[in-house]
């Protein structure tokens, strides 16, 4: 099937579609579970060759071994696709020497994102101001550049690579975007090109577009842009690089004509990433999105 149409990235092809891999990480509530490591990869496998049989040529990719290894292969054997490097799951972020993907201080994190921006956002409602990290803490955060050159060494076959990926766009939302212009400089030095990662929505995009970023990835569907949906979409419209949406196709009244149809009236949105749990349904979503 004919490809998926790409745009151009600081004279790149980037794709206008992008299959994403957390249904096969096995690390959320609602991603498969194996029985070995070679049926995880067998699985992805055959999902990615059927996602790129129906045109797709875009693959987001996180630090999980097996998925690494097969996608590495995959990029190998069909050099025009194009990856993006998502290096951040349970590393690089530090609190003296703890991380800051440990429990407790994931909740801190979101204490802390209400606390300092005052949102009224529907995920931060159940956080604990009283647990916020001081001004001093959140001045005290570190990224471990050793840790994070080491993941980019991984991730060397990849084409892009997220940044700033920490909570709800936490770093954004705290002052901490030194942090995100240091990942940016790493991930440039790499060879990579360096896309924002704002789960944050309208609360933090303009100030992460104002980096040195090909572009930004954004959590938005239908139904949810943080902090509410229209507050982000008047947000959009300023904004001023290409937007990725992801997390476009909610499960909450499902309805893939209608994501499609809202994601494709905004345009500043050149581009979706799409979440498969496997190869039937890679089947059924590309093949209708080609339809759409």
């Amino acid at each position: 099937m004919k490809p998926f149409p790409v745009i151009n990235l600081e004279n790149k092809p980037y794709p206008s579609v992008i299959m994403g891999e957390d249904h096969f990480t096995g690390w959320f509530k609602k991603c498969k579970k194996y029985s070995s490591e070679k049926a995880r990869a067998t699985d992805y496998q055959k999902t990615i060759q059927i996602a790129y049989d129906l045109g797709v040529r875009g693959f987001s990719i996180s630090p999980h071994l097996t998925l690494i290894k097969v996608l590495k292969k995959f990029k190998q054997e069909n050099s025009e696709i194009v990856c993006i490097a998502n290096p951040h799951w349970q590393s690089n972020y530090y609190l003296g020497k703890e991380s800051l993907w440990s429990k407790k201080n994931m909740e801190r994190l979101a204490a802390s994102e209400k606390y300092y921006s005052k949102s009224d956002c529907l995920w931060f409602k159940e956080a604990d101001i009283k647990k916020r990290f001081s001004k001093e803490e959140i001045n005290a955060f570190t990224l471990d550049e050793k840790e994070y050159q080491q993941q980019l060494k991984t991730f060397s076959f990849c084409d892009f690579s997220l940044v700033g990926n920490l909570g709800r766009s936490a770093l954004v939302l705290l002052n901490r975007t030194d942090l995100i212009k240091r990942e940016i400089a790493l991930v440039r030095k790499a060879g990579l090109i360096p896309l924002g990662i704002c789960e944050g929505g309208a609360l933090a995009l303009l100030q992460l577009e104002k980096l040195n970023l090909a572009g930004t990835w954004v959590w938005i569907n239908r139904h949810f842009c943080c902090p509410n949906l229209n507050t982000a979409l008047k947000v959009i419209k300023q904004s001023k690089k290409p937007i990725t949406g992801y997390k476009i196709l909610s499960t909450e009244n499902f309805n893939l004509e209608k994501s499609i149809s809202f994601i494709k009236s905004i345009k500043q949105i050149k581009s979706i990433v799409v979440g498969v749990n496997g190869t039937e349904q890679a089947k059924e979503t590309f093949i209708k999105l080609h339809h759409y």
